[in-house]
């Protein structure tokens, strides 16, 4: 009995032996600046990305180098609808007069939209 009550309180004392202390070698992720929270970041990159993608369909538009039927007129409007709507609750959340889950559920509404186009106006490729 006092070999095993030795021999815990020695393994206790000196540190299990085998048993690793695991640090983390990156430093955690910092947000970009004017972002609250991960979510935040998340929901302002999308729509940067949303609006690019929309800016670069009009230029092709302007340009001569696609033009829309009209189907592709109606989804190509959805989707300016939706992110011109996003981002007003975007905007009003980081004001306080929106929530976080109204925002989120914009942007997502304009994702859905985003993919609406890329299948309709791309053929799905």
């Amino acid at each position: 009995m006092k070999l095993i009550v030795t021999t815990i309180l020695s393994l206790t004392l000196l540190g299990l032996p085998g048993c690793k202390t695991v640090t983390s070698s990156t430093a955690p992720q910092t947000l970009a600046p004017g972002y609250s929270n991960a979510a935040d970041e998340a929901m302002g990159e999308t729509l940067v990305g949303a609006r690019n993608f929309y800016v670069t369909i009009q230029a092709d538009v302007v340009s001569g180098k696609y033009t829309p039927s009209a189907a592709e007129k109606t989804v190509l409007n959805n989707f300016a609808l939706a992110l011109n709507s996003a981002e007003l609750i975007y905007k009003a959340y980081h004001t306080g007069s929106a929530t976080s889950a109204q925002a989120q559920a914009a942007v997502d509404a304009v994702t859905v939209q985003q993919s609406t186009i890329q299948a309709t106006v791309t053929g799905g490729k």
